[in-house]
């Protein structure tokens, strides 16, 4: 990839700050302005900032093939890069967070052992009341970004964020689409790189965690014949960690969704086993992906943005058939 910094918009939307903005340069130039400098005015305001990095495997794996498998080749995983440092002033932190996609994650939202669909999660927040008091949501600018995991190094582009709002402006990091070659048994350093701002907001940094361990899902023919006694079991290897494993279940026809998704926090004990009529599954579903999550969670403060956030996903999917209910 170009080391080169690019903007891409997103289809069907883009931004008019102005007549002056009417090429794609001139929305680039405007929206790195207003991401890297702002007005210096009264009032309180707040700093939100997170890099999220997810590590997906390109295929699922197929329940009741057997037990645990030692994989000692590496496979692809793909790579999905988010990164967001949002300034806020005369705003409420649950409406800034659910505008700019920075919302809770599953298990700060949730206990061990329950399950949601997946839409309840996402923060619904109504726009405020007027105010004569000045409101800003800039997602700024941290110059050229990049991601490292192990030895393979990318950049991660920009993106002009929608303007949904009259006060909201800046820029936000997007990128997918890159396969890593990842061993199960590996756990690589993930460095995150920044060239900083156009002001003292967000100056250059680096950071960097390591890649949870693989759950290794999977499950057994006699997992899989639990189903007639009205549960869904499936396996992984379990670690000895405080943090819970979030698992996504989403019903299948035809290897396509057909259903709405459910979210669950587990204990990463190593098994689980879900009452399938909790699932709600319809009744012409095949199967069930069940994709589950391990996280690492570390913070860093970077200029005025203390405590970003830096959260590494690694996922694992497991496609249960569904036996006769």
């Amino acid at each position: 990839m170009s080391s080169s910094r690019r903007a891409t918009p997103r289809p069907g939307r883009s931004r008019t700050s102005g007549p002056g903005c009417a090429l794609a340069s001139a929305l680039l130039l405007a929206a790195c302005s207003e991401g890297g400098t702002r007005p210096d005015v009264e009032g309180e305001s707040l700093r939100l900032g997170r890099v999220h990095v997810v590590l997906e495997p390109a295929d699922d794996r197929l329940g009741g093939e057997g037990g645990a498998v030692e994989a000692t080749e590496a496979s692809d995983a793909q790579l999905e890069v988010a990164a967001r440092f949002v300034f806020v002033r005369g705003l409420d932190e649950e409406f800034a967070r659910a505008r700019v996609g920075i919302s809770v994650l599953p298990h700060e939202a949730l206990r061990p052992g329950e399950c949601v669909p997946s839409d309840s999660l996402a923060l619904q927040a109504p726009e405020p009341e007027e105010s004569p008091d000045p409101r800003e949501l800039v997602l700024v600018d941290a110059g050229d970004l990049s991601v490292r995991v192990g030895e393979a190094a990318f950049d991660v582009p920009l993106a002009l964020v929608p303007d949904l709002l009259p006060y909201m402006s800046g820029v936000e990091y997007l990128h997918e689409g890159e396969s890593v070659p990842l061993l199960p048994a590996a756990t690589p350093r993930i460095v995150i790189a920044a060239k900083g701002s156009m002001t003292d907001d967000l100056p250059p940094f680096s950071t960097e965690g390591a890649t949870p361990p693989s759950l290794g899902l999977f499950a057994s023919e006699s997992d899989v014949a639990q189903q007639r006694e009205g549960a869904l079991v499936f396996r992984w290897t379990a670690v000895a960690a405080e943090q819970p494993i979030t698992v996504r279940l989403l019903p299948l026809v035809g290897g396509e969704p057909a259903g709405d998704e459910l979210t669950c926090v587990l204990a990463d004990r190593g098994a689980a086993r879900i009452d399938l009529h909790r699932l709600a599954l319809p009744a012409q579903a095949e199967a069930v992906r069940v994709t589950a999550s391990r996280l690492e969670l570390a913070s860093f403060d970077v200029g005025e943005f203390t405590g970003t956030e830096l959260v590494i996903e690694r996922r694992d999917r497991l496609q249960m058939p569904l036996v006769s209910r």
